[in-house]
């Protein structure tokens, strides 16, 4: 089953060459169902790996499939994320869902301020098992944004 919808395309910003915009919707299906939208205009820093002695086993934020798997979970804590539930009694298929989001009757929307942090820090355990990353890289990530996941930063802003 396709879990990854849309080509990822993102700019850096002008101010911050550190955070990058979404210049096409990029989505991911969760296994429960629902899909996480990271939608055009939307900003991105990758997957924020530190400290950055932590780049040499697990690669810099945009590198290789990090930015993909890093992007439902940087919306989730951006509080920008678009939740779809794709289960909906008489939804469509997941990529039709994807292509025609913006047009979706308002049930199939879930609102963010239902998901806590422990539903985003899963949302990126999914994303990178569905990439293909290793065990001992999923581990290691899954734990440290459990633990030092933005407490006082994103999370709660």
């Amino acid at each position: 089953m396709k879990r990854f919808f849309g080509r990822y395309d993102t700019i850096p910003l002008e101010d911050d060459p550190d955070t990058y915009e979404y210049q096409r919707d990029f989505g991911f299906l969760r296994d429960d169902g629902i899909m996480i939208i990271s939608a055009t205009g939307t900003t991105t820093d990758g997957a924020s790996i530190r400290p950055k002695i932590l780049w040499i086993p697990l690669g810099s934020p945009m590198e290789g499939g990090n930015k993909y798997w890093a992007s439902p979970h940087d919306s989730l804590y951006r509080k920008c994320a678009v939740l779809i539930d794709t289960t909906f009694i008489g939804s469509f298929e997941p990529i039709k869902m994807f292509q025609n989001w913006q047009t979706l009757d308002k049930h199939f929307f879930i609102h963010q301020t239902d998901m806590d942090k422990v539903f985003a820090d899963d949302t990126l355990r999914q994303a990178m098992k569905a990439w293909g990353e290793p065990t001992w890289k999923r581990s290691m990530v899954y734990r440290g944004v459990r633990i030092f996941g933005r407490n006082n930063g994103w999370w709660n802003k």
